[in-house]
């Protein structure tokens, strides 16, 4: 099987699936009340996107894409910097596992803490263990970033995301006030 069709086939695949479910979506059996949107939307919406993504990356392939053996027949003879370049990368086993740990801690503490406070702190904590260390820079896009998560949520998409308790439950409110979020 020529290498553009075998990197066409997994966008293939994406797309019919993403058809049939965005069908499947039409039989929803609530209904949209008057003013509002109805819960087929938002996964309608994702499955065009998804669609739109895959036809493009085929026409890409299709079109545009040599393949692997073209290129390989067109590269010139190796040199000592090429092999250089093509070292393996470093792998970082214990950094992922950080990043899986910081992720099953985020849904674990999301109801005591909050959606803003915990997705601040898991933005903040995976970009420090990401090593990534500009501390105003980390604060400001895991602020701003968990605002903006609530604002589209809350305000856009009309997902409830829960508050947290105490102090935590307070800042929500606060914030949720200060976004006009009821």
């Amino acid at each position: 099987m020529p290498s553009r069709l075998k990197g066409v086939l997994p966008y293939a695949a994406l797309f019919v699936g993403a058809a049939y479910l965005f069908y499947d979506a039409a039989t929803f059996a609530a209904a949209a009340r008057p003013g509002q949107l109805g819960p087929d939307f938002w996964p309608r919406a994702v499955l065009v996107l998804l669609m739109i993504v895959c036809g493009c990356e085929i026409l890409r392939k299709l079109l545009f894409d040599r393949g692997v053996d073209a290129v390989v027949a067109d590269a010139p003879h190796a040199t000592p910097h090429d092999e250089e370049a093509s070292a393996p990368e470093p792998r970082f086993p214990l950094r992922l596992g950080v990043g899986i740990a910081l992720s099953i801690a985020y849904v674990l503490t999301l109801d005591v803490l909050g959606f803003f406070v915990a997705t601040a702190l898991y933005l903040a904590l995976f970009m420090v263990t990401g090593r990534y260390y500009r501390s105003r820079v980390v604060l400001l896009s895991s602020v701003l970033g968990s605002l903006a998560f609530v604002f589209v949520f809350m305000k856009v998409v009309y997902v409830s995301l829960p508050l947290g308790v105490g102090p935590f439950k307070v800042l929500s409110v606060w914030l949720l006030a200060l976004l006009g979020i009821r």
